[in-house]
């Protein structure tokens, strides 16, 4: 996990890219209560033409340690992210969307990540990847701070 800035309206996650062949990759637990939707868009770099991308979720948890943690989407044959036709070259990409009310928030689920894994290691297998949470609650400028010039840049027209 690289880091995250915010906008006026989203807060986005960025997933350096890794070689995930034979491992996983993850954001950070962020928290979501201040967003009404989180989308989570993966794309496949330098690939080996034998693996697939094995696990693609979004997953929720009370807090930002991983306290309970279950998926918010599935991956499995048939699931959200139908492991039975996965992306598997590179340039293939995966959109993932859910909004709060997906969420058990009833059970005090208030944290969501992005989970990947390739679970065979033939050659090397490049992802990166992003989680956005997006139309925030209260949206305002400069959410990180004030401006600081080279240091911390706002740009709008």
């Amino acid at each position: 996990m690289r880091g995250y800035f915010l906008s006026h309206d989203a807060a986005f996650t960025l997933v350096e890219t890794a070689d995930i062949g034979g491992t996983n990759a993850a954001s950070a637990w962020v928290p979501i209560e201040n967003f009404h939707n989180v989308t989570a868009y993966v794309e496949i770099g330098t690939w080996n033409a034998t693996d697939d991308l094995d696990e693609c979720r979004l997953e929720q948890a009370t807090d930002a340690s991983g306290t309970g943690a279950k998926d918010l989407t599935t991956d499995a044959s048939g699931g959200n992210y139908d492991t039975a036709n996965p992306v598997d070259a590179a340039g293939d990409f995966v959109v993932l969307e859910a909004s709060v009310e997906d969420m058990d928030r009833a059970g005090g689920f208030t944290h969501v990540r992005l989970y990947l894994a390739e679970g065979g290691n033939t050659g090397v297998d490049n992802v990166t990847a992003v989680l956005i949470r997006h139309n925030a609650a209260y949206k305002h400028e400069q959410k990180n701070g004030a401006a600081v010039t080279g240091s911390k840049v706002y740009v709008h027209p």
